[in-house]
């Protein structure tokens, strides 16, 4: 049996042969990361906890800004998962740090040290990646996988046959006038999602005679799984049109989309799929964008909702829109019942319950991160605002609603 410290060893010989960063896990407590780093490079809580779950001894993840990582699980050590990457082909872009700092909680002053780290990683694709996971596999298992059993790209192919039963298919439904409605379907589906009608899509019956739509998959399960991956896709544009934040929308969806995956339940497929679109219609109906044509107001919305994680005041606020800092705060007021202060002090509180519920990153942390003076500062103007300590949210966030908007001076 191979021992721990082969295979810490065997970890730190791969990075400094590839350049590829190595994490050793127990459970979800890092025993040892290669190279030794800021823990905030560390790979985000979601990703462990996906891995934690894997039912294949090694297993590919793919992140929202086009990087992967792999993992492997020893047999005879069940509890341990040894984390490569992340890898990416083409080197990331400020484009792809941007979404990263959200992803990873990146405080400003860490900002130029993290994006450091990322820019040594030699450049690497997922079939590179999944070589080397490969080789640790060997070396743990005795098993001999490569790259090419991992993508067999004659399984993903479609075959003449494949394709003659596809239009006959089409021209038997078209015989029968057996006509596939899920677009009208979805559209429906859609409006609530996009309107935030929380109500009308719970009142939304649909008899399954009703519904026809296209078969796309050799099963049931497949089918129900690829048809829940699509109206994610769709239910997720639709909040981020709708003025939810666009890394919010998007880790939603790639926790649902994950969530399907490891269901084998048809029916809890189902389930989970309906309480996607309630829960963007929800995020749409809670968001804090007030409705208004007014243009400077919605500059100014789409500013404070761009910069939580900075220092921002009422006055840069108005300086952004081209207003004194008097004239646009009482128009601002006026326009939509409360002030600038009260509407940035709120947005950096939805931002820090998305942290909370969706990290693992220490009060501290998230108090920096969102710019306040402190972590007793955040942590007041969290219970003042939601009537629970932050601690209290994290541990159970389904319980407690959003509160009220108050009108702060």
């Amino acid at each position: 049996m191979i021992s721990l410290q082969d295979i810490k060893d065997f970890c730190y010989l791969n990075y400094l042969d590839s350049g590829i960063p190595v994490y050793l896990y127990q459970k979800d407590t890092l025993l040892q990361a290669f190279p030794e780093q800021s823990p905030c490079t560390y790979p985000p809580k979601h990703y462990l906890e996906e891995f934690a779950d894997m039912t294949d001894n090694i297993a590919p993840l793919s992140t929202p800004y086009g990087a992967y990582y792999a993992a492997i699980k020893p047999k005879d050590l069940p509890e341990l998962r040894i984390v490569l990457g992340p890898a990416n082909f083409i080197p990331f872009t400020d484009a792809d740090f941007h979404a990263m700092y959200t992803e990873y909680v990146v405080v400003q002053e860490e900002r130029a040290a993290f994006k450091a780290f990322f820019q040594l990683i030699p450049p690497i694709g997922l079939k590179g990646l999944m070589s080397k996971a490969a080789v640790f596999h060997y070396f743990l298992n005795h098993e001999m996988r490569t790259h090419f059993d991992l993508f067999d790209s004659d399984r993903t192919s479609i075959s003449p046959d494949q394709t003659e039963k596809h239009v006959e298919s089409i021209y038997q439904q078209k015989e029968d006038f057996h006509h596939n409605n899920s677009y009208e379907i979805e559209s429906m589906i859609l409006h609530f999602v996009e309107s935030g009608d929380v109500d009308g899509l719970k009142s939304m019956t649909l008899q399954p005679s009703s519904i026809h739509t296209g078969t796309f998959a050799p099963n049931q399960l497949r089918q129900l799984k690829n048809s829940h991956i699509v109206m994610t896709a769709l239910a997720t544009r639709s909040a981020i049109s709708s003025g939810v934040d666009t890394d919010d929308a998007f880790q939603m969806s790639d926790l649902y989309i994950q969530t399907a995956e490891k269901l084998n339940d048809p029916a809890a497929v189902q389930s989970l799929n309906f309480q996607m679109l309630l829960a963007f219609a929800q995020k749409v109906k809670d968001k804090l964008i007030p409705k208004t044509s007014d243009e400077a107001l919605q500059q100014a919305i789409r500013y404070v909702l761009q910069h939580t994680n900075c220092p921002i005041t009422a006055a840069e606020v108005a300086e952004h829109v081209g207003f004194s800092r008097s004239y646009f705060s009482t128009y601002f007021k006026e326009q939509l019942g409360f002030t600038i202060s009260a509407f940035i002090l709120r947005c950096k509180l939805e931002e820090g319950k998305h942290l909370l519920q969706f990290t693992d990153k220490p009060l501290s942390v998230i108090s920096n991160y969102l710019c306040f003076s402190s972590q007793s500062h955040f942590q007041t103007a969290f219970k003042k605002q939601y009537g629970i300590t932050p601690l209290q949210f994290r541990k159970q966030p389904e319980l407690y609603g959003r509160g009220l908007l108050e009108d702060e001076r």
